[in-house]
């Protein structure tokens, strides 16, 4: 019998990409990385790479004749190295590493979500796009069509309690029509910060939403205003209340939660928001 060593590494990057998979999803930590309407799409690749392992590893001991004859070689490549078969050409060694890469990021490395810090690099949302702008006027005019059910239900709401079910649809209405729902009380959780690549002085509470994956999360917040200036310095999680109010800058009004109260809290072990 002959000791396939290429293959042996390919079986060997199967069963620890089925690992980490099975890993993430036992500790709870693939919601980190994913939309959890994806869980079951993310369980099933886990489950094929475990398939391909067990259809790699009789790949690994073939005889001598099919490792050494080309007439055994099929569409599929040869069952044997050209040269020495330890040796891995350069070629191959980048692939291994770029392919091996994360999952050695995967099992060392803490993982840690996003957070304040990476917010501060994005940007935060806070304010209607231009597009969104123009389309303000015409939707004020055209009351059905400003008037949603989930308009409907927030202007029904004595106070606008944001969470994990609403946040997102909640926040862009905020953002689009300030003025309807300025004078509103709220209460919001989320973290704190200094959005340093916009010009407005005002600290900012926001949440990373995440469609997808992390890779499309983005962060959408609103300003904050408080006579206690030590709100101002937090850079962690606060749930708190307020009330709607409206401020101007740069000729655009935005929407501002005056606060009146607030307390510190412990980091969700989920922070994402998933729309």
């Amino acid at each position: 019998m002959y000791f396939h060593f290429q293959q042996a590494i390919k079986a060997v990057v199967l069963l620890l990409f089925s690992g980490l998979l099975f890993m993430l999803h036992h500790t709870g930590d693939i919601y980190q990385f994913i939309n959890p309407q994806y869980k079951e799409l993310s369980q099933i690749a886990s489950i094929i790479f475990l398939i391909l392992f067990f259809i790699q590893v009789p790949r690994i001991f073939i005889s001598r004749e099919l490792a050494q004859d080309h007439v055994y070689c099929s569409i599929l490549g040869c069952n044997h190295e050209i040269g020495n078969p330890r040796k891995l050409p350069f070629k191959n060694i980048v692939i291994y590493f770029i392919v091996i890469l994360p999952l050695v990021l995967g099992f060392l490395l803490p993982h840690k979500g996003l957070g304040a810090a990476e917010a501060k690099k994005r940007g935060v949302i806070y304010a209607a796009s231009h597009e969104t702008e123009h389309d303000h006027g015409s939707h004020l005019d055209e009351s059905a069509t400003l008037f949603t059910n989930t308009i409907n239900e927030m202007l029904k709401s004595s106070v606008l309690v944001l969470d994990h079910s609403n946040y997102s649809s909640y926040i862009n209405n905020i953002i689009t029509y300030p003025e309807v729902f300025n004078g509103k009380s709220i209460e919001l959780e989320g973290f704190i910060l200094l959005d340093v690549l916009n010009t407005v002085d005002s600290p900012v509470l926001a949440r990373f939403i995440v469609t997808h994956c992390v890779a499309d999360a983005h962060v959408k917040g609103l300003l904050l205003d408080s006579d206690d200036d030590n709100l101002r310095n937090v850079d962690d999680w606060v749930k708190l209340k307020g009330k709607i109010t409206l401020t101007e800058h740069n000729g655009q009004t935005l929407p501002m939660v005056h606060v009146y109260e607030w307390v510190p809290i412990v980091k969700p072990i989920v922070p994402y928001i998933y729309p």
